[in-house]
């Protein structure tokens, strides 16, 4: 066997802060010859999809992680190699493997190297230990295995199958691995409760005349507006009144932004993403309202690219929809702010001294406290009251 017509397809790496993906899906099946540079398969790692290309030209001999599953940088995944090579030497490569230290490029392009390939003569797993899971109909790559360098042994199967036939005597459970977007999504969360000093304010709007505008906009334009795509525009408005908001925390540098990149909170079945409206203030509400139906499509499809989640000035999150009157939204780091959004409902509310129906809505903003003061939050809210009610 020689190293020159047999390669290792590793886990790469986008990123400083990605240590794993998850496969979620394979574009060519073992026994397929593909060429240096072609997509093979794709790896969801922090929000979104990244095609991965074949690091060489050859045949796809072997596929060591299925679609679903979730590998660390480095780890192997398939296994590249001439027709002439034979399934014992691609079998032998993949028992020696040890794993390929990845490092991040300036162009954006994850460098691989196999630091073990195939430089050892003792396979990972023991040839006794492979009979013996063989037999039990145990597959060994889930197995841990304890000798030197992770070597599995007869014991560790032994081990494995017991605590297998453990568990099916158990109350049956389902054990849902996180995928990178959710793991990606609860790190920074998490990061963001404990690390920023949150505090909210409140305050309620009639958007009545707001709604009579938006439908008036949407039989012109015959584009549906939502009343979310209005409020991103008066929003983005009120920001450029009160710039302090719309900011980054970096170190111990405030960084305030002269336009208004808001990010909109959309819930997809991997987890909260969040695609930029770029310049809202510059755009109109039929404008605002096309790009996040176009881009909240490809966030629920898994196609945005990276670029469209990144670099969001200011967030709002909606969930209005599901009749909610009011919550709390947890700041989206490094930004400094974020608007949580209620139902709009009719409300019995006094004006000039009399009863009367109006449609009123709750907007509670989070904010960070190093940065944006109490007055500051209050007087953005008044400023978006007026942007909207006027």
């Amino acid at each position: 066997m020689t190293s020159k017509t047999i390669h290792a397809v590793t886990m790469p790496k986008w990123g400083i802060e990605m240590t794993e993906g998850t496969l979620t899906a394979w574009t060519v099946k073992e026994g397929q010859a593909v060429n240096k540079g072609d997509s093979i398969l794709e790896v969801e790692t922090d929000k979104i999809i990244n095609s991965v290309e074949a690091p060489a030209s050859g045949t796809l001999r072997r596929i060591t992680a299925a679609a679903g599953e979730v590998r660390p940088v480095g780890a192997l995944i398939a296994v590249l190699a001439d027709e002439s090579v034979s399934d014992a030497d691609v079998a032998e490569f993949i028992d020696a493997f040890r794993g390929a230290s990845v490092s991040f490029e300036p162009d954006g392009h994850a460098a691989a190297e196999v630091t073990a390939a195939a430089e050892t003569d003792e396979p990972r797993v023991s040839p006794i230990a492979r009979r013996l899971a063989d037999k039990l109909g145990i597959d060994v790559s889930q197995i841990r295995g304890t000798g030197r360098n992770g070597r599995v042994s007869k014991e560790d199967v032994e081990a494995y199958a017991a605590t297998q036939a453990a568990a099916s005597n158990a109350n049956p459970q389902t054990r849902i691995r996180m995928s990178a977007t959710r793991a990606t999504i609860a790190r920074r969360l998490a990061d963001s409760k404990a690390t920023i000093p949150h505090y909210r304010v409140e305050i309620e709007v009639d958007v009545s005349k707001l709604q009579a505008r938006r439908r008036q906009l949407t039989a012109d334009a015959h584009t549906k507006v939502s009343l979310n795509d209005m409020l991103v525009h008066c929003t983005a408005l009120a920001l450029a009144q009160h710039p302090q908001l719309n900011a980054h925390l970096d170190g111990d540098e405030i960084v305030q932004f002269a336009r208004a990149d808001i990010a909109i909170a959309v819930a997809t079945t991997a987890g909260l993403i969040t695609p930029v409206v770029r310049d809202a203030a510059a755009r109109s509400p039929v404008d605002i309202a096309k790009t996040i139906a176009e881009m909240s499509g490809r966030a629920r499809a898994g196609t945005l690219r990276r670029e469209e989640i990144s670099d969001g000035t200011f967030s709002i999150s909606n969930l209005g929809m599901y009749g909610l009157t009011r919550f709390d939204a947890i700041i989206n780091p490094p930004q400094v702010a974020i608007l949580a959004v209620g139902a709009a409902q009719d409300r019995v509310v006094a004006r000039k001294g009399a009863p009367v129906i109006a449609q009123m809505l709750t907007l509670t903003l989070s904010a960070d406290h190093r940065v944006v003061d109490g007055a500051v939050a209050a007087a953005f809210l008044a400023t978006l009251r007026e942007r909207i009610e006027e």
